[in-house]
């Protein structure tokens, strides 16, 4: 039987570039940017504020008190998430910020680059390693925050009652309202779910 004729045999004698990439390339949150971000706004030194904030304060002044301090703090935080993103960027945000420059369009920036800074703000905050994201469309993005740490350190300093206010929840809206802005989106946002209540928090992002 005829020995079959290798269709490869001359390609294979052609020489070819391999490609080496120019750096190593990281999906990994930057370390520094990290530790930053957690000096800062950790849990611990996020319920600090608070406490110093109703010290002394009637208890039907805690709740305005509380949800004014938590609107500045969170525009705070994701404001110093942004800065710190574009600063120690990922290789994660570079594909969706390269797709957006080959397509010459904005198709890609929603939901993805909200939720890259949304993941980058609870990462360097929180104890988990992954925030659950439970949709993710041109509609509309929607997250969970199981177990946050800035929750129980409210309740272990200030008790449940003042905890289970939930005020916390409009230090997240308002990062969120912040990250919209920075993108020039229009976006509502909501809470339907809560720690207090539910045992967890879900926000939701709809894109107008």
């Amino acid at each position: 039987m005829a020995k079959t004729k290798d269709p490869f045999a001359e390609l294979k004698k052609t020489p070819y570039d391999v490609y080496v990439a120019p750096r190593p390339y990281s999906f990994d949150l930057n370390e520094d940017m990290v530790n930053m971000l957690r000096s800062e706004f950790n849990a611990d030194a996020v319920s600090s504020r608070l406490v110093e904030a109703i010290k002394g304060k009637k208890k039907a002044e805690i709740a305005d008190v509380a949800s004014a301090l938590f609107k500045e703090l969170g525009e705070a935080w994701m404001q110093k998430t942004i800065q710190l993103g574009e600063e120690y960027s990922d290789r994660t945000i570079e594909v969706v910020l390269e797709s957006v420059d080959r397509q010459g369009s904005q198709f890609m920036v929603w939901p993805h680059v909200p939720q890259r800074f949304i993941e980058i703000a609870y990462l360097g905050t929180q104890a988990f390693l992954k925030v659950p994201i439970t949709l993710n469309s041109l509609e509309a993005l929607e997250y969970r925050i199981p177990q946050c740490a800035l929750y129980g350190a409210i309740k272990e300093k200030c008790g449940d009652e003042v905890a289970n206010l939930m005020t916390c929840k409009d230090y997240c809206l308002t990062a969120l309202g912040t990250v919209c802005k920075h993108q020039e989106m229009e976006v509502i946002t909501s809470m339907p779910k809560n720690t207090a209540a539910d045992g967890y928090c879900e926000f939701l992002m709809k894109k107008l």
